[in-house]
């Protein structure tokens, strides 16, 4: 007996494979400096654009750490889905690779040290992968250049908070998925390099509005701490919206981007309504 399908999953089928086959890859130049040396290299990053020649707003996506070696080094992070997502709201999504991630050359020097220097350093080294990408964005007509929303996930969630912070004049908004640079079990003595620390300091003179997504029972933090993140944000004067999502008592609260979208689709929605962005 063969089985018809209903025009309606017919149609959410041929969205799915549409949405997989999109995606751009481009290379964005960055220059890398010692001390006694320059040297150019090449960063490689997913761009989802919508049809026509815009000029369209964006969202960057950053992506996390390797775990460590829970998430391969070469892995190219590539969420079709929101992508295709955005485009239907005729809005792009760029994700950049940071330097030895996916097929970006350079080396990937974000270290798991708890020590206050470690992190420091990673979160200047990461950001140096950003500013490269600002830069190539600045060249592209594509893009309207008064609507850049920026976002990522774990690392990636703080690294576009603390980057935004130092930048707000690039960015319309900034959103903060499961966002953290190391995890609970690391007790950085210095409380500026901690995560409540480093989202305190990212909300001083920052005018920018910001949405943080969290879900509970993630394995890299507690629930009491998400909720710190959260508080000392918005106590040193930082504007959010905090939402956080109970997925279920199996369910991994930092997979809260990547495997339960129902949850949080809504909330950005309008957020980027918020922001006159949909």
């Amino acid at each position: 007996m063969m089985i018809r399908l209903a025009p309606l999953l017919l149609t959410l089928l041929a969205t799915i494979a549409q949405a997989f086959d999109q995606g751009e890859t481009i290379n964005i130049p960055m220059t890398e400096q010692g001390l006694l040396w320059n040297k150019q290299i090449q960063l490689e990053a997913t761009l989802y654009k919508p049809a026509g020649e815009g000029p369209f707003p964006l969202v960057i996506f950053n992506h996390g750490s390797t775990g460590p070696r829970v998430i391969p080094d070469t892995l190219t992070i590539k969420p079709w889905g929101f992508g295709a997502y955005l485009n239907k709201h005729n809005i792009a999504l760029l994700i950049p690779m940071r330097r030895g991630r996916g097929a970006s050359q350079g080396s990937y020097n974000e270290s798991y040290n708890c020590s206050v220097n470690s992190v420091e350093s990673g979160i200047n080294y990461a950001s140096q992968s950003l500013d490269a990408t600002m830069q190539y964005l600045q060249q592209q007509t594509w893009l309207d250049q008064e609507k850049i929303v920026i976002s990522g996930h774990s690392r990636g969630g703080l690294l576009s908070v603390v980057y935004a912070a130092k930048h707000p004049q690039k960015f319309k908004g900034v959103v903060n998925f499961s966002g953290g640079w190391m995890g609970g079990q690391c007790q950085i003595k210095t409380p500026i390099a901690s995560n409540q620390g480093l989202f305190s300091k990212a909300a001083n003179n920052n005018p920018l509005p910001h949405l943080f997504m969290y879900g509970r029972n993630d394995p890299y933090y507690s629930d009491s701490e998400i909720e710190s993140y959260a508080q000392a944000f918005k106590e040193a004067g930082g504007q959010i919206d905090f939402q956080f999502y109970y997925l279920g008592s199996s369910a991994n609260g930092h997979a809260l981007f990547y495997e339960h979208s129902d949850f949080w689709i809504e909330g950005f929605k309008q957020y980027m309504q918020q922001l006159d962005l949909m």
